[in-house]
């Protein structure tokens, strides 16, 4: 719940504070008595809106483009997907499969123990098993 409320609230709204704060108290570039001219900050503010708007940008697309409710779609909008990577899942194919079919040797033995330190980080970090989210 505390990450829940991070991203989708807090993260989000001291974002916007600082944004609007910005503009609020912008004052114009200068170094020294030099007073860079009203272009070179524009296009400063260009180049940084370039990389910023992308975020806002395909928010709007998502948000226009997938069918459903607004509700629906604000609420797939901030639903993470989580998908294990394929050597994970296949680490852990093996490590079920050599549990049941032989003994291991020492090295085997330290990577299987660490794989399974991982996965009980990652239960107790509140992540549902893979077959759940199927």
């Amino acid at each position: 719940m505390y990450w829940y409320v991070c991203w989708c609230f807090l993260a989000p709204g001291f974002m916007l504070f600082i944004f609007i704060f910005y503009f609020v108290k912008y004052t114009p570039i200068t170094m020294g008595d030099y007073v860079y001219p009203p272009w070179g900050e524009a296009l400063g503010f260009a180049i940084s809106l370039s990389s910023v708007l992308w975020v806002p940008g395909y928010a709007i697309y998502f948000f226009f483009t997938t069918p459903g409710t607004w509700r629906e779609v604000l609420v797939a909008g901030i639903t993470p997907v989580i998908k294990p990577r394929a050597e994970a899942l296949k680490c852990a194919e093996t490590k079920a499969s050599m549990d049941n079919t032989k003994e291991l040797s020492d090295v085997e033995q330290k990577l299987m123990d660490r794989t399974d330190e991982v996965f009980d980080q990652l239960e107790n970090e509140g992540q549902e098993d893979y077959n759940d989210k199927e």
